[in-house]
């Protein structure tokens, strides 16, 4: 079935649909009609095994975020049977309202560092009192690096002999962050956030990996999308990023936790990208053969550099929790 036909027989909107954006993972349109613009997308059903499951969790979600903050995500358009998804020939459609605002793929300001930290921050916060059962994990074993790691064993032999004993050198990070007490957003890169023309924060997009987990893996992810700039670390940044999400979560952390949590999340997905290029490429999206065995590399390049930082991200975060700024 034609995308324009989905939209007309599903929601009712007469438009053009056109790609839009470079996610990794669910296949992303923009729908265009005579009054308003919308985002359409379909769901990786390979990725998301129970995709009808991520929906219930994610209605839940952006109810729950839109009540502590109106506006703060886009909305779920319902379709005509007042659903907040249709499965057409097997898969999962949802249709978003759309946002206007700047998509980032790297920070251009300090201004932005610091609101983007305050963003993650306050939607970790929001979900705090999320009521009802727990959610269901999107994902098996998603953000946890034991599982990771248990995965990137099975291919035992596979492995490039290049970035073995890069991988057998940092399974302690695997002893990190394991305690799962809080919702995250769990996808903190900063493509995630729309920005309005004064550098604020005007929505939060992607929240498919919200989820019970540690505080950490948001900030790390943030911190490693958010900090590096031409391949090294910005303690500048990572003050500012540091300072915005302390203020938007309100979480008690330690010097040595802001320093290390950026180096599990990296850790962790590059370990991600290398295993899914020993398995074919069946999880994140590519455009060439490998493709993510290169993003695994960069990754790890980039790991090694903050790893360099560690004690200089040790002794700003000190500076900030002491208030010393």
């Amino acid at each position: 079935m034609e995308l324009e036909q989905v939209v007309r027989e599903h929601w009712g909107f007469e438009g053009s649909v056109a790609g839009l954006g470079e996610g990794h993972i669910n296949d992303t349109y923009l729908v265009t009609t005579p009054v308003e613009r919308y985002v359409l997308q379909r769901v990786n059903r390979f990725v998301f095994r129970d995709a009808e499951q991520l929906m219930v969790n994610l209605e839940r979600v952006v109810d729950h975020l839109s009540a502590h903050r109106p506006n703060w995500t886009p909305r779920l358009i319902k379709t005509h049977e007042g659903a907040p998804y249709e499965e057409v020939d097997g898969a999962i459609w949802r249709l978003w309202s759309y946002v206007e605002g700047r998509s980032l793929s790297e920070l251009e300001s300090d201004r932005q560092a610091f609101t983007a930290g305050v963003a993650f921050g306050e939607t970790q916060r929001y979900l705090r009192d999320l009521a009802g059962p727990q959610l269901a994990d999107p994902i098996d074993g998603f953000l946890q690096l034991d599982h990771c790691l248990a995965r990137y064993d099975d291919h035992a032999g596979k492995q490039p002999a290049s970035l073995v004993a890069f991988v057998d050198e940092r399974r302690h990070l695997a002893d990190r962050f394991r305690v799962r007490d809080r919702y995250v957003h769990g996808d903190c890169k900063v493509n995630n956030l729309l920005f309005d023309d004064r550098d604020e924060v005007c929505a939060v997009l992607d929240l498919d990996t919200v989820m019970w987990g540690n505080w950490a893996w948001d900030f790390g992810d943030l911190a490693r999308s958010a900090c590096v700039i031409d391949g090294r670390l910005s303690l500048e940044r990572f003050a500012l990023v540091c300072n915005g999400f302390l203020e938007g979560s309100k979480i008690a952390a330690t010097a040595d936790d802001l320093a290390s949590a950026p180096l599990y999340v990296t850790y962790m997905l590059g370990v991600r990208f290398l295993t899914d290029h020993l398995a074919g490429d069946r999880y994140f999206k590519t455009s060439q053969p490998g493709e993510n065995l290169l993003r695994a590399e960069q990754q790890f390049e980039l790991l090694a550099s903050l790893e360099d930082e560690t004690s200089e991200m040790r002794s700003c975060a000190e500076r900030l929790l002491a208030g010393g700024g």
